[in-house]
């Protein structure tokens, strides 16, 4: 395998090749969607499914997807199970006291008192989160900036909170998981090292180690496990992994579709954040391009096989428009295709793009 296969078949896997896929796809192959930004993860969803926003919550609601911290210990979108599954493998680390805000006391307190109301109510507002506390402890109407999140997190990390995705990241809904006991450790690395493979192979273990935020260590033992199912893959002089073997006659069908495509994705995007090396998506110049200083992950433009540009919006009065900063060529009118399907998933009128070479 080259460069150019091992690019186009990692999109393919990831299902950015499609504008038509299974919207439980779009979660399911790639263990849920980042979602710091939830607007850039609906749009990554609907760039690859032709979903709108309407149908998209509807989703949420019938197949109980939640928004909560998950690899890396990061916001993501995802179905129940599969949050469970990476907290699961996840259950052996300690949260760093950073995260405790040199409060740490008043921290445990506030989680045993959520969790044991949470048990009881089933789901919890934010106003019912927050007048809980305060008339539980005196102490909270001074808590630190953040407080609340560190409560979230460590409840999250117990296995014991999930968090309904909704339309202003100010709001929660606060959800009792289904399912609250954790699987066995080990057992849930080997089942998440398999899906990652799923959907993000051909990838090394370092690779997995980088985006699922698990320590090496933890990691070890279950690669052992799996590694006698996986087939090796060879590009240049570096081996990676894949559940499947790949045949040449996908791989070029794979390759080749990709070469004709102009594909859109929306910041956040998974290529970007799935590998421990960022070469095989971009060449170190136009890694400065894609990335912000402070790491956020830019919208990228796809074509003829390589990364040639990025997006941003503008929206004002119903109508939102697109600026386009490039360094290759592109197929203006499926560039075109792909920004008009933003513009619908967001309900507003398409007003054109402007580009900077």
């Amino acid at each position: 395998m080259n460069q150019a296969e091992l690019l186009a078949y990692r999109l393919y896997q990831q299902g950015l090749l499609t504008t038509s896929a299974e919207l439980a796809a779009s979660f399911f192959n790639i263990v849920g969607i980042q979602a710091q930004n939830q607007r850039a993860a609906e749009l990554n969803v609907a760039l690859q499914t032709g979903i709108t926003r309407p149908q998209l919550l509807k989703f949420y609601q019938e197949q109980g997807i939640v928004r909560s911290w998950a690899q890396r210990w990061t916001i993501h979108l995802m179905t129940s199970d599969d949050l469970r599954l990476v907290v699961s493998a996840r259950q052996n680390e300690r949260l760093p006291k950073a995260y405790f805000l040199g409060v740490e006391e008043h921290v445990r307190a506030a989680v045993t008192a959520i969790d044991q109301l949470l048990q009881q109510a089933g789901r919890l507002t934010r106003a019912a989160y927050t007048a809980h506390l305060q008339a539980a402890f005196t102490w909270y109407a001074e808590r630190p900036h953040n407080f609340d999140y560190a409560v979230l997190q460590v409840l999250t990390a117990q296995g014991k909170l999930q968090m309904a995705p909704t339309t202003s990241g100010q709001d929660w809904l606060l959800l009792a998981p289904a399912t609250p006991t954790l699987l066995n450790q080990q057992v849930a690395t080997t089942e998440l090292i398999r899906r990652y493979l799923q959907g993000f192979g051909p990838a090394t273990m370092a690779d997995f180690v980088k985006w699922s935020g698990i320590k090496v260590s933890q990691v070890k033992p279950a690669w052992q496990t799996v590694l006698p199912e996986l087939t090796p893959v060879t590009v240049g002089q570096e081996k990676f992994w894949t559940i499947a073997p790949i045949s040449s006659g996908q791989l070029t069908a794979i390759t080749d579709q990709l070469a004709h495509l102009t594909v859109v994705a929306a910041g956040f995007s998974s290529p970007m954040t799935g590998y421990r090396d960022k070469s095989w998506l971009v060449p170190e110049p136009i890694r400065q391009q894609l990335w912000s200083k402070n790491g956020i992950l830019r919208a990228p433009i796809i074509a003829n096989g390589v990364v040639v540009g990025k997006w941003t919006t503008q929206i004002s009065q119903r109508q939102i428009a697109f600026a386009v900063e490039s360094w290759g060529p592109f197929d203006q009118n499926q560039l075109e295709e792909g920004f008009d399907r933003v513009a619908r998933f967001l309900e507003l009128d398409y007003a054109g793009f402007t580009e900077k070479v």
